[in-house]
């Protein structure tokens, strides 16, 4: 099976090439649909993947994907949903946000209380597939710099899916 985004004149060119190349014998079915606006099996299993990776670095804090995870969704995943919650009228995170770390910003156990806070109140499997592009690119480029070996979205098929783009590889380096 072969599915194609329409994202550009050439992605609408290949699609009409290939419908083009087919025999008229019933034996095809092409299907034109919607493409949802959510985030991708792709990307969230790229995201595990990195999660992994980093933990088994040994850089950083965190040994497990989980608690890489975690982290990340403080440091990428934080910042986008402050930002996009003024687009999203039923989205209160910033409230939340503003109202739990202003009660609990001098309590001994607040670094727990925010972690446990990040683990249930960021959920990167909410974000759209362009809100999860972003996320992925911030956690390369802060752990490549940091020097994790992350596995490369292009071999694994995933650059299209990512909004990934080769010159992008080569900011991730700096």
């Amino acid at each position: 099976m072969k599915e194609v985004v329409i994202k550009s004149e050439v992605n609408k060119r290949y699609c009409i090439s290939l419908i083009e190349k087919l025999t008229e014998d019933g034996s095809v079915t092409v299907v034109i649909k919607k493409t949802k606006k959510d985030s991708t099996a792709a990307q969230r299993s790229l995201k595990w993947l990195w999660n992994t990776e980093i933990a088994q670095s040994g850089i950083g804090q965190d040994d497990t994907a989980q608690d890489v995870h975690t982290r990340n969704k403080m440091m990428f995943g934080h910042p986008i949903k402050m930002r996009d919650a003024l687009l999203q009228d039923a989205d209160f995170y910033p409230e939340l946000y503003t109202t739990f770390t202003e009660t609990y910003k001098n309590h001994p156990a607040y670094p727990q209380m925010m972690r446990f806070f990040a683990e249930n109140h960021i959920k990167t499997e909410r974000f759209t597939r362009q809100q999860n592009a972003e996320y992925l690119k911030n956690v390369q480029q802060y752990w490549i710099g940091k020097g994790v070996n992350l596995t490369d979205p292009a071999l694994k098929g995933l650059d299209d899916w990512l909004g990934y783009k080769p010159k992008d590889a080569a900011k991730c380096k700096k």
